[in-house]
């Protein structure tokens, strides 16, 4: 796996990039949960886009090619220093485990370091959500640039999401888009073979998708709304409560709106199936008159 960045230069060249991180850190520091990002950003734009913007060799057009690689390499730098964090946060000795004080200096607090987190994810996605919706705008100089926002055998995309749960990100429906499946599978084909795209089972379906992100996605992956209702479902608990059961919480509130919408359409279909049953039993029963051989005269 390839970082887009260059380790004797990488303090002076990324520091522009980084929201408020005052870079005096050593490549091969952070190095390593850079490589662990690079696998998230590598899945959703495909491993051989990834490789080639990395090397510069993604799109023939240089300014395109300068523009995505900046993009990315300010999504890694978020992610990363996300995933770094603790690291950042506590010096590993051998006397043990220790967090930095000095009369200049202390350790953050709880809140403000919840904080830092949800803004170093939030920002590493708007980053991301920006290379995705430049590669869409410009998909003829990058040919390995495939669109996994658009889902062929499903119609329902972002702006669905955006639509009926706040959901604006690109990024989600690309890490996402086995939970669509599956709730197209199990909720709607299962109750119609070949269904028309309506309001109620679009809202219906992005709210089970939602619903099952939050208990089945990793925290980071999780969209800026969701971790928001996670984040304030954790203060009304006063975070005494375990990170699965606010989840669960969560995820219980969506899947309540998605309960909903499905039973709305459960009781059109079932209409619809009463409506039919009746126009079927008014029509007349014409049968053919049943003919034996002690009959004398017939004619059909």
């Amino acid at each position: 796996m390839k970082l887009p960045f260059e380790p004797a230069t990488f303090a002076k060249e990324m520091k522009p990039r980084i929201s408020g991180v005052n870079l005096t850190l050593d490549y091969y520091n952070i190095e390593s949960s850079l490589y662990k990002v690079s696998v998230t950003c590598s899945d959703i734009l495909g491993s051989a886009l990834y490789e080639k913007i990395c090397d510069g060799t993604a799109s023939d057009n240089t300014g395109y090619q300068e523009i995505a690689k900046d993009y990315l390499q300010r999504a890694l730098l978020h992610f990363g220093f996300y995933e770094h964090l603790i690291f950042l946060i506590t010096r590993i000795g051998n006397d043990g485990v220790t967090v930095k004080k000095n009369t200049d200096e202390t350790t953050l607090y709880k809140y403000q370091e919840d904080d830092l987190k949800n803004n170093l994810i939030t920002t590493g996605w708007f980053w991301m959500n920006q290379l995705i919706r430049f590669l869409n705008e410009h998909k003829e100089a990058f040919p390995d640039w495939k669109d996994k926002t658009v889902m062929s055998d499903i119609p329902v995309d972002v702006n669905d999401f955006q639509r009926w749960v706040g959901i604006s990100d690109e990024y989600f429906v690309i890490q996402a888009a086995w939970l669509i499946r599956e709730v197209w599978d199990e909720c709607v084909l299962s109750r119609q073979k070949e269904p028309v795209k309506k309001k109620e089972i679009v809202r219906a379906l992005c709210y089970d998708v939602v619903s099952r992100a939050c208990i089945r996605l990793a925290y980071m992956m999780l969209p800026e709304p969701i971790r928001k209702d996670i984040s304030n479902e954790m203060g009304k608990n006063h975070n005494a409560q375990a990170d699965t059961y606010i989840r669960d919480r969560v995820s219980k509130v969506y899947g309540a709106k998605a309960e909903e919408y499905w039973i709305a359409w459960d009781l059109e279909l079932n209409k619809q199936q009463l409506k039919e049953q009746k126009i079927t039993q008014a029509r007349p029963v014409v049968q053919r008159p049943k003919v034996n051989e002690s009959d004398k005269y017939y004619m059909p």
